[in-house]
């Protein structure tokens, strides 16, 4: 488990052969190429990549253009059972492969264009339509005909319809023209304007003033508004059936077509990605070359797979940190969801740890013990596992995690005794390890101090140990590196200097809070009812002498070793004040980050004081309550269900990962990428 090892491989093949090594890679999978020059890509294979892209272009606008939803909502798939149908495409080449998926998407695209050129035509004229017949609605109920206006010689007449609230301002504007109004409704008035031709530059600045424009019907309608509104009315419910009709027909193909749609976009995706990575072929004349990296196990199987053309092959050192050489991670099916969490921080470099295996164990621990509720727990476990049954992909492996962090809510609920905040031995025979909450008979449940003490001081102790073994990992990594001097004047003394830290803090509390924990020779503090038997004095001197040591490492060390030429990098003088603030920084961050796990045993008390809370003024027993009570428990587990992974992914992501974890590596990446929609079948 953890990071795979890895070989380099090159294949070396005919320029007439070269698409037949592609298709093999893209059977092959597992190959990660190694980016080439721009300028060494081979003609067949970029000409296939830019009929792949222009396919793809195609696709994902008939796509936008149906307002197909690329994937189903999350809600339609764990809740409606949406299933996502895998289409199969045979081929014995990217052309053919290519060649089919065009012949069945490109009548497709044409009847979608049609169709939509159609929409847009028919959309156009019921909108010019709608707009004219809204002009003429405030006139609707004038009958007569007035387009003899524009034809009078010596007068300039207009037609307007002007707002009450201004019509006497606006006669006041032109007294030397002749103005008749009539009323139209309560609030405007039609206007019948005329004056001089002299005059005509006076009436259109006026009319520009005012907002207003001459009503004026296009000649093809009738002259007469009303007889005009009548026709315009009824072309608009016309042109709106029309527009109904070709919708209906968009609908139609959205619905027959929509999967082939879908599958083609995702394929012609697929080609894209693979042949940008496989057109890059060598600088040669006549032979195409492709270098790359496939894991180790599979080397074997890669050489036999090509055997018909020249195969070189190069193991890539565990040890080495090769500037191109991926990072693939392989763990087992259990271990592997958690990568997800991982992830989160970025992908480890070949000289790091890979951390997912030790996250598989410690994340659902730490969400079940800050959700500790058994009947939370079986909620929980039995959403994930709808997720897990009816999602793909990373929707599936999220169910996954949660599917234990569900299932370890579940055994802390029954350490805890907690059942939907109440008893959980008051509905099963299983008594509770360490109560939370005191259930006395005949009285109010109350907040058990012990028990919280208790779960307290082991989520301390989890964090000095989840702490401790970050710290040692980061001594391992940089052992693995040969940093010899780093590893002793760093590494070493910042592990050596928080586990005396940790034991000093236990033989200041056995001195009774003194700093002076010399004065002390009774035996050190029990934790957990468990005592060491080792004396007070003993365990604080030793650890003082240890800390005290480790910071004068950490202070002066770097310095003296680049004094002596064993380092490099930074000055003496820059080296020693450094050093005196890494120790400051160190102390702080070692406090408050082991103080930080606190936060499993409150994050365990605020669950159940709210659980508390809703039973204590909703209680079950009333069957008025039940609706609420269910409603409130929903809610709780929701929002604390995503407090408490946020607070997990926290303690590993800020407390943990920053330890010794950089996730600097280059994710391995399949040359064919995961398909959702399409399975192809190579002959």
């Amino acid at each position: 488990m953890g990071l795979a090892q890895l070989s380099k491989v090159t294949v070396f093949s005919p320029r007439s052969e070269y698409e037949d090594v592609a298709r093999e890679l893209a059977q092959f999978e597992d190959f990660h190429a190694i980016a080439g020059a721009e300028t060494d890509l081979d003609p067949k294979l970029q000409g296939l990549s830019i009929r792949a892209v222009r396919l793809f272009a195609q696709a994902d606008q008939a796509a936008k253009d149906l307002a197909i939803p690329l994937l189903p909502g999350t809600i339609d798939i764990v809740f409606r059972g949406v299933k996502i149908p895998t289409s199969e495409f045979e081929a014995d080449s990217w052309e053919t492969l290519l060649n089919g998926a065009e012949a069945q998407l490109n009548p497709i695209i044409d009847e979608i264009r049609s169709e939509r050129t159609l929409l847009q035509k028919i959309s156009k004229e019921e909108a010019d339509l709608n707009s004219l017949r809204d002009a003429l609605r405030a006139v609707a109920s004038f009958s007569a005909d007035i387009g003899d206006l524009s034809q009078l010689g010596r007068f300039k007449a207009a037609l307007l319809v002007v707002k009450n609230e201004t019509l006497a301002e606006f006669k006041n504007s032109l007294p030397a023209s002749i103005i008749l109004s009539q009323a139209l409704n309560p609030t405007s008035s039609l206007v019948l304007v005329a004056s001089e031709k002299s005059d005509e530059a006076r009436v259109d600045k006026t009319l520009k003033a005012f907002d207003l424009k001459p009503l004026s019907i296009p000649s093809d309608l009738p002259q007469n508004p009303a007889e005009a509104y009548l026709k315009l009315t009824s072309d608009c419910k016309s042109a709106e059936k029309q527009r109904l009709e070709v919708e209906a027909r968009i609908a139609q193909i959205r619905e027959k077509h929509q999967t082939a749609i879908l599958a083609n976009r995702e394929l012609a995706e697929v080609a894209r990605e693979t042949l940008d990575q496989a057109r890059v072929s060598g600088s040669m004349k006549r032979l195409a070359s492709i270098s790359g990296y496939i894991p180790k196990r599979r080397e074997a199987e890669f050489k036999e797979k090509f055997g018909e053309w020249m195969v070189y092959s190069e193991p890539v050192e565990a040890e080495s940190e090769s500037a191109d050489a991926p990072t693939l991670l392989e763990n087992s099916a259990g271990v592997r969801t958690f990568q997800l969490i991982t992830g989160e921080q970025g992908t480890p470099g070949r000289m790091e740890v890979d951390p997912t295996p030790l996250i598989s164990l410690v994340f659902p621990i730490f969400f079940g013990m800050m959700f500790g509720d058994f009947g939370h727990g079986i909620i929980l476990t039995l959403g994930a596992l709808l997720v897990r049954q009816r999602g793909t992909g990373s929707l599936r492996q999220w169910g996954n995690v949660f599917l234990a962090a569900g299932v370890s809510a579940t055994v802390f609920g029954a350490v805890f005794g907690e059942f939907f905040g109440l008893s959980l031995h008051s509905f099963l025979p299983i008594p509770p390890v360490l109560e939370i909450l005191q259930r006395p008979l005949g009285a109010n449940p109350t907040v058990n101090t012990a028990g919280i003490e208790t779960v307290m001081v082991i989520a301390i102790l989890i964090g000095i140990a989840h702490l401790t073994t970050g710290l040692a990992l980061d001594v391992y990594e940089t052992a693995k590196s040969h940093e010899s001097w780093e590893l002793v004047v760093t590494k070493i003394p910042t592990l050596t200097m928080y586990i005396s830290g940790v034991c000093y803090g236990i033989a200041f509390i056995g001195a009774g809070y003194n700093f002076n924990v010399l004065t002390s020779s009774a035996p050190a503090p029990c934790i957990l009812n468990v005592c060491s038997g080792i004396p007070n004095d003993l365990l604080g001197g030793v650890s003082l002498a240890v800390l005290v040591a480790s910071m004068l490492v950490i202070l002066s060390g770097r310095g003296i070793a680049i004094r002596a030429g064993k380092m490099h990098g930074e000055s003496v003088a820059s080296a020693f004040a450094n050093g005196g603030l890494e120790v400051f920084e160190r102390i702080s961050q070692f406090l408050s980050n082991t103080i930080s796990y606190v936060r499993l045993a409150i994050m365990l008390l605020v669950h159940a004081v709210l659980l508390l809370i809703v039973n204590q003024y909703f209680p079950i027993t009333n069957p008025v309550m039940v609706a609420p009570w269910v409603l409130l428990n929903v809610l709780i587990l929701t929002f604390e269900a995503f407090v408490v992974y946020v607070q997990d992914l926290r303690l590993h992501i800020y407390e943990f990962f920053t330890k010794f974890f950089r996730g600097t590596g280059v994710p391995f990446k399949k040359i064919m990428p995961d398909r959702v929609r399409v399975r192809i079948n190579w002959s």
